[in-house]
This record gives structure tokens, C-alpha cells and sequence, in this order.
């Protein structure tokens, strides 16, 4: 589809990201399919995730099973019987994560716009509504920035209340910049 392979040239989406949901022709040098599909990987998500180092990979490709049948036939028998339904989601979210550079990029497709989560230490940096027409339901697709190093150097500067705050405008000039803002 045009709107996803703009985005992920956008963003470079390829060397250095990881996609534990493949399928068939996924982008990212990584690539994991439980069903195989002639993926490099064919493990379960959650599994894949975690073989993989902490601050490893340039960006995750977030993009589950939706239907209930889908996540029964392929995920029901794995992780205790959580695969496929929310707290597995919660812990895919918690590995990619772990797995991500700073500033990474997750991409993730759903039926919402939570994408992998503020207390992760993520924020949302784009929103693309994604239209399939007639009887069936648009996709979410949010991009995430791991974010988690700027609220360290908040919390870290370790300096007296002006030098702090010296630093904190220089930082929120340094976010604005980046964003377009003056």
C-alpha cells in the first residue's frame, strides 16, 4: 500500500529494525513470522523479542494479529495462553522497548492510537489513519520515538537550580527545534 511504503521510507524503515509479526515481505532486516513465510526467523513475537539485545535495533514493526481467529489458531498455545490477547501485547511492548536505540522509531498498526506507550518511555511523533474502504475497519499506524534519554537528563543534571534551569531551556529550545518550532 502507497501510504505505508511512503512512510516507511520516511523513515527508513530496513538495516538495524526488527519485526516480530512479518508475514510475508517485510521491510526490516529482521524479520520473524511464527508461520515462517520465508522469514530469517520463525519463533513466536514474544520470544523473538526477547532474543534480541537491549539497545540493538534502529526500530520495531508493530503489527499483530487483529482477529480473534487469527491470535486462537497462532498465538492461544504459546505463553501460558496469553498469546494473542492483551497482556501479551503489554509484553511485546515491553521487549521492544528494551530493544530499541535511543531515539528509535516503533511503528505500530492497530485499531488505536496508543502505539507502544508514554510509561515505556515513548512518545508519539505521527498518526496516519489508513482507510480500507467499504466493510472493514482502518488502521491505526502510530510512530514512536524512544525518548526515554531526555527525561534522564532532567532528572540527572545534578546541579544547582540555575545551572538546572540554564540546561532545561537549552534542552526545550533543542525539542522545538527538531519539531519545527522557533
Amino acid at each position: 500500500m502507497k501510504p505505508v511504503q511512503t512512510l516507511f521510507e520516511k523513515y527508513q524503515v530496513g538495516a538495524g529494525w526488527a519485526d516480530p509479526f512479518a508475514g510475508e515481505n517485510s521491510p526490516a532486516e529482521f524479520a520473524n513470522d511464527i508461520e515462517g513465510r520465508g522469514n530469517q526467523y520463525q519463533m513466536d513475537a514474544l520470544e523473538f523479542l526477547k532474543s534480541l539485545p537491549d539497545n540493538s535495533m534502529n526500530g520495531v514493526l508493530f503489527d499483530p494479529p487483529y482477529s480473534v481467529e487469527q491470535c486462537l489458531r497462532r498465538y492461544t498455545p504459546k505463553q501460558g495462553g496469553t498469546a494473542g490477547r492483551a497482556e501479551y501485547w503489554a509484553k511485546c511492548k515491553d521487549e521492544i522497548a528494551r530493544i530499541i536505540k535511543h531515539e528509535g522509531l516503533a511503528i505500530s498498526f492497530c485499531w488505536d492510537s496508543t502505539g507502544i506507550g508514554k510509561k515505556r518511555g515513548f512518545e508519539i511523533v505521527e498518526i496516519v489513519l489508513l482507510c480500507h474502504g467499504a466493510c472493514h475497519n482502518d488502521t491505526v499506524i502510530t510512530v514512536d520515538r524512544h525518548a526515554t534519554q531526555h527525561r534522564l537528563h532532567l532528572t540527572a543534571f545534578g546541579v544547582g537550580m540555575q545551572a538546572f534551569f540554564a540546561r532545561f531551556v537549552s534542552y526545550i529550545q533543542s525539542l522545538l527545534a527538531r519539531i519545527g518550532g522557533k
